[in-house]
């Protein structure tokens, strides 16, 4: 547009000095009513119309010169994409602006925190720090309790584990044996008792013979009452002693029953005990496992390897909900996304080659098409020129930076671009 009214300005001083020049020659015929008048002045008009034309050429010339010298000049480019068509030597290539971010895009890590309150107590990391997945970055305000809670719940899990080992084992080995002398005691406090029954049954025997024969005999008179009461006193006597000593035999047995009854009951090891046991260790096990999320759920990790780009979040705040604890992004391989116009895009393929310019760096960086976008949207990445279009629809194509250690520090940088079609 300026081009356009430079060159309508030169051309009409062209044609302002060639009117001057065309008055100056047609002034002769207007005077040749008087030819007394053009015999006296034919040296002055010749004198004057030629510097006149000379002028006027020389104008002409130069307006002509300006205008072609502007537009065959190559003005930077201020659309999205343009197409630069190459000579011999120069490939063609489509020319594009892109904005620089590093492999997987930038990510902004947020709290794990299910109710998104959580506040920071310890920032681990400081903004340029490289990092590792899984690296701790910040530490928040439930970390204290987290560590508490986990250690309770260890401790648990290991009762129970000790707990279900000793049912699987049955009684100590110590019970057993003195369980076994129970046994053996009542076995042979049996037999004396069975024997001490015996002793008084033989003598119940031998009292009873005797007061038979003596009752014959106080029949015939030979004795007094006295004698034989004497021997039935004796008989009812030992006939007491013997109910006695069969009733210690029987609760002796039953003592011994008793006693071998403990003593299996010490060396059995029942499976109701034993699942009982294992589902108490399963219950502590649980509980260490929620205690151990909710320990990782009071860390802020880092998702992948890469760098801090930006803290969005300072010690003693909450973390914020839109931008989060941090911004990271793999900066050891960098991309540069290209706004291709979608009439464009269909010249775009993955290998291509692309250079990369721009004044934040020296030199050009070379790199290929690496991934060509799925829809259309609108440019984001606007040149400086106010007459460029700034609602276009184009294709984001990521292009791989062939080396990124010059521009791993200027994520979001625009970036001129040129890929070779």
């Amino acid at each position: 547009m300026q081009v356009d009214e430079q060159a309508d300005k030169q051309v009409g001083m062209a044609t302002e000095i060639g009117n001057i020049a065309g008055d100056a020659q047609s002034k002769p015929a207007r005077d040749q009513t008087s030819p007394m008048k053009n015999a006296l002045q034919p040296k002055q008009s010749n004198k004057f119309l030629l510097p006149a034309i000379a002028l006027a050429l020389a104008a002409l010339g130069i307006s002509i010169w300006f205008v072609l010298g502007r537009f065959s000049s190559n003005p930077a480019p201020t659309a999205t994409s343009t197409n630069v068509a190459g000579s011999k030597d120069q490939p063609k290539a489509i020319s594009a602006l892109g904005r620089l971010e590093p492999q997987g895009e930038v990510i902004k890590v947020a709290s794990p925190s299910a109710l998104g309150t959580s506040r920071i107590v310890k920032m681990m990391i400081k903004e340029g720090d490289v990092v590792k997945q899984g690296q701790v970055i910040a530490i928040l305000d439930s970390y204290d309790t987290s560590v508490a809670a986990l250690l309770q719940a260890q401790s648990q899990a290991q009762e129970s584990d000790r707990n279900l080992a000793k049912v699987r084992a049955g009684a100590k080995s110590g019970d057993i044996v003195a369980q076994e002398g129970n046994v053996l005691s009542a076995a042979a406090n049996i037999k004396s008792l069975e024997a001490n029954a015996a002793r008084i049954k033989a003598e119940l025997e031998i009292a009873e013979r005797d007061y038979n024969r003596f009752l014959q005999v106080y029949k015939e008179g030979a004795i007094s009452q006295t004698v034989l009461d004497t021997y039935r006193l004796k008989v009812d006597t030992l006939q007491g002693q013997l109910l006695q000593a069969q009733q210690q035999v029987q609760q002796a047995q039953f003592q011994l029953r008793q006693s071998q009854g403990q003593l299996s009951s010490v060396q059995e090891v029942r499976p109701i005990d034993v699942q009982y046991a294992e589902a108490q260790l399963q219950t502590a096990i649980v509980n260490v496992k929620k205690a151990e999320v909710a320990l990782d759920l009071a860390q802020v990790r880092a998702p992948i390897d890469g760098q801090v780009l930006k803290i969005n979040s300072k010690v003693g705040e909450i973390v914020s909900q839109t931008g989060g604890v941090i911004e990271i992004g793999n900066t050891s391989q960098m991309y540069v996304v290209a706004e291709i116009y979608e009439t464009d895009i269909g010249k775009i393929k993955v290998g291509q080659k692309a250079t990369i310019e721009s004044e934040a760096f020296e030199g050009e960086i070379t790199g290929k098409v690496d991934r060509i976008g799925l829809r259309i949207a609108k440019n984001d990445v606007l040149g400086t020129d106010p007459a460029a279009k700034t609602d276009v629809r184009i294709i984001e194509v990521k292009i791989k930076l062939d080396e990124s250690t010059k521009v791993s520090g200027l994520t979001n940088l625009q970036v001129r671009v040129k890929v070779e079609v």
